[in-house]
């Protein structure tokens, strides 16, 4: 886990959540329960990996219709993968592949 790339990964999610808050209602309340999880993360209190289902949130995009906003939804992905202990060599490798194809 890379502290200092889960803690630029909460910022960035924190300024896009603070702009779609302003937006949407669902927002501000993936917001809510983000905050303060956010707060541990750039305070450095979070050190080591956390499971998928631990993370609060997940599922505002499917089931509260937060997927229509891409850059939030990427935002609050790249702070998941992050927490849970950075890219896999498997995603990396997906990653590469499709950005060949563009």
């Amino acid at each position: 886990m890379n502290t200092e790339d889960l803690q630029i990964s909460a910022g960035k999610l924190e300024e896009t959540l603070i702009e779609f808050s302003q937006k949407d209602v669902e927002a501000s309340a993936l917001y809510a329960d983000l905050k303060p999880l956010l707060k541990l993360v750039k305070d450095g209190v979070i050190t080591t990996p956390w499971e998928w289902g631990q993370i609060p949130g997940r599922y505002w995009f499917s089931e509260r219709g937060l997927q229509a906003y891409e850059q939030l939804e990427q935002a609050f992905a790249t702070f998941c993968i992050e927490l849970t202990g950075g890219e896999t060599p498997a995603l990396k490798w997906m990653r590469e592949f499709r950005s060949q194809d563009n």
